[in-house]
């Protein structure tokens, strides 16, 4: 495989204020609670020997459900964690965290190429530009964006099924 080419993906979930997470879910459960508090008593979210990757879940990380996104604010224990904003799933629903993508590109977080399944606007955080977000106005189904991008907005997108690689 060339070197240019992307080894990971992650489904995009458009935010004003989430950048679009690091590939590969870490932890993943089921919710007994709903809101701003994820509980899973089967969980150990302080224990880095609980998931694959070896990482312990910690505030910016990022909780996704059924196409909602959330920030991890705080791990209040093993089982229960606080988020910055309220998921609207009801209890019992399943979830993923991923590493949260950091806020300023400048400081070695990662952009991510584009990949659009279905036609439409795309307004994107462009990596390294500080609050300066463009529109790719138009852009075609199946169609690859090559701008490194650290978020997909929710305002002015109109395109879906997009991926973000890596």
């Amino acid at each position: 495989m060339a070197s240019n080419q992307p080894t990971k993906a992650i489904d995009v979930v458009p935010s004003n204020t989430i950048n679009i997470p690091q590939p590969g879910s870490i932890v993943s459960g089921t919710s007994s609670t709903t809101g701003t508090t994820l509980t899973d008593a089967s969980a150990t979210f302080l224990n880095s020997s609980s998931n694959a990757s070896g990482y312990n879940i910690r505030g910016g990380d990022v909780v996704i459900v059924n196409g909602e996104m959330a920030e991890v604010q705080t791990v209040d224990s093993d089982t229960v964690i606080t988020l910055k904003s309220a998921i609207s799933a009801v209890a019992g629903y399943s979830y993923k965290i991923y590493k949260g993508n950091g806020g300023d590109l400048k400081f070695g977080y990662n952009g991510y190429s584009l990949f659009v399944g279905t036609s439409g606007d795309v307004a994107v955080l462009p990596a390294g530009t500080g609050d300066d977000s463009v529109i790719l106005k138009n852009v075609a189904s199946n169609s690859y964006v090559p701008l490194q991008v650290q978020r997909v907005l929710s305002t002015g997108t109109t395109a879906t099924h997009i991926l973000g690689l890596e």
